[in-house]
């Protein structure tokens, strides 16, 4: 990668997260200490999901993201911090993508925007009601959060002479296997504890005559 892009994805990295950083809800979670257990837990599974990647193929790394459920959970401003350390993550266990920068940007900033614009989407034109919360906020964009990670890798890859042609094809996989794992993970988390969840809310939901 040119020295230009990288000191480009730098700078673009630590915008986002300057821009994240004011209205962290940091006071749930420096007085609630249950609250505080579950992200500290949440950011560890998200870090932990790098350990299981194709990095020891050449060239190609690809890995679930864990996305869209820091972001219905925690809300897109912390989500994006969560996906900077599960990209730091894969820096120390060597699976991250073109350095810790780009590897945030593409995998933890870009489809932390696609669930947020996904979200805003579905309170406008989607029926509020438990099915739809599963089906479509999370199954639905789960899979399209990690296609725009998956061929922004591919469009970079290509750029630069990369196996661009290997991230295409496994998108269509990692889409239908990252919304499985995020419709599974946030119908157990609504259904069990919708407390953990911020998006997430009784009234709106479960209120009685929900359209379906």
């Amino acid at each position: 990668m040119p020295v230009w892009a990288g000191a480009l994805a730098w700078v673009l990295a630590l915008a986002v997260l300057a821009v994240a950083a004011p209205g962290l809800p940091l006071e749930r979670y420096r007085d609630d200490p249950g609250a505080r257990r579950v992200l500290l837990a949440a950011t560890v599974a998200l870090m932990a999901l790098r350990w299981f990647n194709t990095a020891a193929l050449q060239g190609v790394v690809l890995h679930f993201l864990g996305a869209t459920i820091a972001v219905l959970m925690f809300g897109g401003r912390l989500a994006c911090w969560m996906m900077a350390l599960a990209s730091l993550a894969g820096v120390l266990l060597g699976a991250a993508w073109q350095g810790w920068a780009l590897d945030f940007l593409v995998t933890g900033a870009l489809p932390v925007a696609v669930a947020v614009a996904a979200g805003f989407a579905a309170m406008r034109w989607v029926p509020a009601n438990i099915f739809t919360y599963v089906m479509v906020n999370a199954f639905a964009t789960a899979a399209v959060s990690i296609a725009a990670s998956t061929l922004a890798k591919a469009a970079v890859a290509a750029a630069l002479g990369g196996p661009a042609a290997a991230y295409a094809m496994a998108t269509p996989l990692l889409m239908s296997g990252e919304a499985f794992f995020t419709g599974g993970v946030m119908a157990l988390v609504v259904v069990y504890r919708p407390h953990w969840c911020s998006s997430f809310d009784d009234r709106t939901y479960l209120g009685p005559e929900r359209p379906m």
